[in-house]
């Protein structure tokens, strides 16, 4: 390894890094093109208690249900950002706090979440999006 790898790995984490940030602006302003369009065209969204969402319009749909829920807030923030030493995939891993209105009063979580990001390119996009709670399960 060459001694302007590392720095180049670097430079990649921290292009993740500002993705995950413009991509939860994106959110933010409930923009579900720019959304959509953090996933590769064959990317997944893997929510909790939904089937998967596979590509652009099922990823979509799934932000347009998720984002419909009254009074959501939604923030996550990346621990680690690992990318391979071929350069073209990444793995980020964080924390989310989330908060909606719910049937039975306003419901709070927290959790993790793993992202795989694959280049295309000069840019990143979401191959993978996962995450759960760290909550117990109600009743447990």
């Amino acid at each position: 390894m060459t001694a302007a790898a590392p720095r180049s790995m670097l430079a990649e984490s921290q292009a993740i890094r500002v993705a995950s940030a413009r991509w939860l602006e994106a959110v933010d302003a409930r923009d579900l093109t720019r959304i959509a369009n953090v996933y590769a065209e064959d990317g997944m969204f893997l929510v909790p208690n939904a089937p998967l969402a596979h590509g652009r319009d099922g990823v979509r749909a799934m932000w347009t249900q998720l984002l419909s829920t009254p009074n959501l807030s939604l923030r996550w923030s990346p621990s680690t950002v690992e990318v391979a030493q071929s350069g073209d995939l990444a793995c980020e891993t964080g924390t989310y706090r989330l908060s909606m209105d719910g049937p039975a009063g306003r419901v709070e979580d927290d959790g993790k979440y793993v992202v795989v990001w694959r280049k295309r390119g000069l840019e990143w996009e979401v191959a993978a999006d996962i995450f759960n709670s760290s909550r117990p399960l109600p009743g447990a």
